[in-house]
């Protein structure tokens, strides 16, 4: 009986300690360096499961719940990686070992992660560190420079407007957009529409091998952005800063007298007489010393504030099993010209939900509102800021003067009317991760996202007036109200599952998913003229005429695709990795509409081979990389079906009355099909010394099957269908490096980037498109084309025995070559003694040969210091008109448009004089300038306060910090404009040529302040 009670009580006791037993461990510890200092923001998780934990605190103490046998992993930038194994004890204090070279690192690839050591293809990576420093408030801007064969270009420092085109290895098509495509946590979007703030990392796909895996639409290369998540630690965060914004390049002017004197040497040397006599030039001084400011055009334009103010807020928290990240930013800049601003409110909050080890539920909302007001008809102002005659006054006494035919820009800033635009736009993304197995993973996602664009433009009737008080008239007919809507509606469903298994010497990976992406946009639009209240800005109160129109259309498109990876590594030595994807898209017809992209690439880790032994604490890693691919390009053509033609809706009189008419006007071409780049690359990866990591990559990229248009026959009686019949190659290579060291409290790090990219038009058909930007065969896509100049004609001689060139030869007028007008039988030009379009050639190139940056970064306990310069260089730039030519369209002069010929200076930077020469305003190399620069493009100093300073306060630290940006540019473009002045976000290919009527990009001097609590 006694035996009996005893096997019944240990029965029941059991139980008891079964569960007591699986309780989980209590385990505090803390986190230093090799020089016992704690450190800060290291992850710490539990091998197997799907997330992050928890993090270390300010003081590098870490607090979590965990089981025996559970292996806790630590992890921190610049750290090697820790493990420990949970056996009973309640603390488990680590200290990490630098690793500055980060070979441990995890990187953002398509649709997953791997490991920066075991990547195979051109991947660059770009951290949260590297953007903070810089007050960008379009996150495309800060990519400047950063990582080598992307090329950013900025050509406007606008409020709202100052978004970047981004290139990575070159330009692939003339025909359809050129520009990555974006994928913020794992759905596409717009990169302009997230703050810089909640950027965790960014991961630059260049090649086919990392790319392949989004098909059809990664032949620009793709850009992955992964956003902050929370821990469980509890952190809240401030971040702020102010400053004021100027203008990097505005062009100079004379003053009137100067204006006065150098048309009437013009109109002198046309064979006219002088426009201004000297009661002119005497009224002027007069009333010039009675109110210098009413001739100051410039400055009465520049008279914004240029005031910028940031502020980021987050919270980040969580229970174990939810973790929140909620933040909300506030960012507004106000114009370098008055009544022009922008404002916009961002609002995210992540949400990671753990029920178990094996689910992880994302549920992530993001809220964007940004308003822009700007001037109506904006670029009209920068017109005339360097071009307003400086003899006439901006008023005649609280009237508007008549300015430049009728334009006056300070009135129209004043009283011309606005331009506000809005746009607002809702993501959310809702992703099951489930983990059956250890060696399974199975992801499903859902992510919405609609956006709205309301555009007011409101162009008022300006009346200006001569000095004698009477009425010169308006520039504009009427005041005009154009209102638009747009509303997009994205819809992204993906589901994909990764297998991945490690067996003896082989570790094996395989993912496969399907997508479905839909797109659906409508446009309405209503317009109003003629307003008897020009302050009542709706559009019942214009007038109810025939002048009146509306319009509305709507576009849509589908893209259902397939996709796999597959990895393959023999003792962490020899990688192998393969990616397919099966896309098809309702922008094309039947068979067209399915295409396969592969791509295959292959590394060799040298390091592992037991030769280099002795030397891995010297070489840390050597890596080899090889691929080839095909990429696909969806986005071409002006059109969501580029299969088919828009009918034309008109209307047409007959028999006196007015019938609807609709009719087809270009031919259509079912066999449209994708454009598809393939791509072959082949790279180094090296780690030295723990200290030095480089990167070299070599790669071919041709493009096939790019969209023009052909001959036809004139029986079909229709405009030229667009074909697939063109081609362009890019060839390049790029280098990047970075050295990090820290002796004692010194930390030192350089960090440089250079890329080369040739591009070529191997195929065209010969058949040119394009006057002065032209796309030929055998050069680069966006070449300049013109004449080539020959210095000047220095006498009526050199003319008589000159070719013949455009209107009245005058001595100092520009020399143009005579290159051909006949081929002789072996296929030589022949000059013909004029200068006709024959003698036309490629005289330009505006595709940057190569893109650099260099970055320095030093440290001394508190103090932080980085400096961050960016260039180009073999690219050309070109202005013409009154931007650059004297004395064209009666603008005002600048200093150095003084150098111009004259019997006396013969050999002056400019031709002579002119108001009516036809010849020496024809597009030609003479006013072709090289568009390469270098520029300070951020530097930055700060202090981070002790921590103990703030330990009663409960604040986790303080760091406050001057920063410049765009400070000094070093170029050798012309005189009070930018160099990166080609580029034009509104125009074909993104880049325009002749013209300087852009808002200027600008320096920007801010103060910052950041808090953790």
């Amino acid at each position: 009986m006694k035996k009996q009670l005893q096997l019944i009580l240990m029965l029941l006791i059991m139980p008891l300690g079964m569960v007591l037993a699986q309780q989980p461990l209590q385990i505090m510890g803390k986190v230093t360096d090799t020089e016992g200092e704690p450190v800060q923001g290291v992850s710490i998780s539990i091998k197997g499961r799907l997330n992050a934990i928890t993090a270390t605190d300010d003081a590098g103490a870490y607090s979590l719940q965990a089981e025996n046998s559970d292996v806790l992993i630590f992890k921190g930038i610049g750290f090697k990686t820790v493990e420990r194994t949970v056996s009973g004890q309640s603390t488990i204090n680590v200290t990490l070992e630098n690793d500055l070279t980060n070979l441990d690192e995890v990187v953002v690839v398509g649709y997953g992660t791997q490991k920066k050591t075991n990547l195979t293809g051109a991947v660059s990576t770009i951290s949260a560190s590297q953007l903070e420093n810089r007050p960008a408030v379009s996150a495309s801007t800060a990519l400047q420079g950063l990582a080598p064969g992307v090329t950013v270009t900025s050509q406007t420092g606008a409020p709202g407007g100052d978004q970047a085109s981004i290139r990575i290895r070159g330009v692939n098509s003339f025909s359809s957009a050129s520009e990555p495509l974006v994928i913020i946590d794992g759905v596409a979007g717009d990169l302009n529409s997230i703050d810089a703030n909640l950027i965790e990392s960014m991961s630059v796909l260049k090649d086919a091998a990392s790319a392949a895996i989004y098909g059809s639409r990664a032949a620009n290369g793709v850009i992955l952005v992964t956003t902050k998540r929370a821990k469980d630690a509890f952190n809240l965060t401030y971040k702020g800063y102010t400053g004021w914004q100027d203008a990097t390049f505005i062009p100079e002017v004379t003053d009137g007298r100067t204006f006065m004197r150098v048309f009437n040497e013009a109109s002198i040397n046309d064979g006219g007489k002088e426009i201004y006599t000297q009661q002119n030039f005497d009224e002027f001084d007069q009333l010039y010393a009675e109110n210098p400011d009413n001739y100051d055009w410039q400055k009465a334009i520049l008279s914004g504030s240029g005031f910028t103010q940031n502020h980021f807020a987050s919270l980040s928290t969580g229970s174990g099993i939810i973790r929140v990240n909620p933040s909300l930013s506030y960012v507004k800049q106000d114009g370098l010209i008055k009544n022009t601003n922008y404002q916009r409110y961002t609002f995210r909050n992540n949400m990671d939900i753990n029920p178990n080890d094996k689910l992880n539920i994302k549920v992530d909302l993001s809220v964007m509102n940004g308003d822009r007001l700007q001037i109506a008809n904006e670029g009209t102002i920068w017109n005339y800021l360097g071009r307003m005659p400086t003899n006439i006054p901006i008023r005649y006494g609280d009237k508007w003067s008549e300015g430049w035919v009728k334009n006056n820009p300070v009135g129209f800033i004043e009283d011309g009317g606005n331009r506000k635009v809005n746009n607002i736009e809702l993501i959310g993304n809702l992703s099951l991760n489930y983990k059956p197995v250890n060696w399974l993973s199975i992801t499903g996602l859902v992510a919405p996202r609609y956006r709205t664009r309301n555009i007011h433009n409101f162009s008022k009737a300006l009346m200006t007036y001569y000095s004698g008080g009477a009425e010169a008239g308006a520039a504009a007919e009427s005041t005009e109200l154009t209102e638009s809507a747009y509303r997009y509606f994205y819809g992204n469903y993906q589901f994909h599952a990764t297998a991945a298994k490690t067996f003896n010497d082989h570790s094996l990976s395989l993912m496969v998913g399907t997508s479905r992406e839909t797109y659906d946009e409508k446009y309405l639009m209503g317009f109003r003229r003629d307003y008897t209240y020009d302050t009542y800005e709706v559009l019942n109160a214009g007038a109810d005429t025939e002048t009146k129109r509306n319009d509305g259309t709507q576009d849509q498109w589908l893209l259902v695709s397939a996709f796999s990876r597959f990895n393959y590594a023999f003792k962490d030595r020899y990688l192998f990795e393969a990616n397919l994807r099966y896309d098809g898209t309702s922008r094309f017809l039947g068979s067209n509409r399915w295409a396969t992209f592969p791509s295959f690439s292959a590394g060799w880790r040298v390091e592992q081979e037991p030769f280099m032994e002795n030397l891995r604490s010297k070489i840390n890693q050597l890596k080899i990389r090889a691929s080839w691919g095909i990429l696909g390009n969806q986005n071409i053509g002006s059109t969501y079906q580029p299969f088919s033609e828009n009918l034309a809706l008109g209307g047409i009189s007959m028999g006196g009355a007015i019938s609807q008419l609709v009719t087809l006007n270009t031919l259509a071409n079912p066999d449209l099909r994708w454009e598809e780049t393939t791509a072959t690359g082949v790279g180094l990866d090296a780690t030295l010394f723990d200290k030095f990591s480089f990167t070299f990559d070599w790669y071919k990229k041709h493009t096939n099957g790019i969209l023009m248009t052909l001959p036809i026959s004139a029986l079909y009686g229709l405009n030229e269908p667009y074909q697939n019949a063109a081609k362009v190659e890019n060839l390049g290579w790029e280098v990047g490096g970075r050295y990090d060291n820290q002796w004692n409290d010194f930390k030192f790090g350089l960090g440089f980037n250079f890329s080369d990219v040739r591009n070529k038009i191997l195929d065209m058909r010969s058949r040119p498109v394009g006057t002065l930007l032209r796309q030929q065969q055998g050069y680069a896509i966006n070449s300049i084309y013109g004449y080539v100049s020959d210095g000047y004609y220095q006498s009526q001689e050199e003319i008589d025995n000159g070719p013949t060139q455009f209107g009245t030869l005058k001595p100092g007028d520009i020399r143009f070559k005579d290159i051909a007008g006949a081929f002789d039988a072996d296929g030589n030009a022949i000059p013909d003694g004029k200068i006709t379009d024959a003698d036309k050639q490629i005289i330009g190139n505006t595709i940057p040969r190569y893109t650099y940056g260099v970055n320095l970064d030093l440290g001394y306990k508190g103090f932080k210091f980085s400096a961050f310069l960016q260039g180009v260089a073999k690219v050309d730039g070109y202005l013409d008109s009154h931007y650059v030519i004297p004395a064209v369209n009666s603008s005002a002069i600048k200093p150095w448009q003084l150098d111009y010929w004259t019997e006396d200076n013969r050999n002056a930077s400019l031709p002579r004089l002119s108001v009516t020469s036809t010849n020496n305003t024809q597009n030609s190399d003479f006013w072709l300038k090289s568009a390469s620069y270098l520029r300070l493009k951020n530097i930055h100093l700060g202090y981070q306060f002790p921590n103990e300073w703030f330990q009663n306060a409960k604040i986790g630290g303080i760091y406050i910090y001057a920063n410049g940006q765009n400070l000094f540019t070093k170029a050798n473009f012309y005189e009070g404009y930018d160099p990166e002045i080609n580029y034009n976000a509104g125009a074909a290919q993104n880049v325009s040529l002749g013209g300087g009527n852009y808002y200027p990009q600008v320096k920007v001097y801010t103060f910052g302040l950041d808090i953790k609590f």
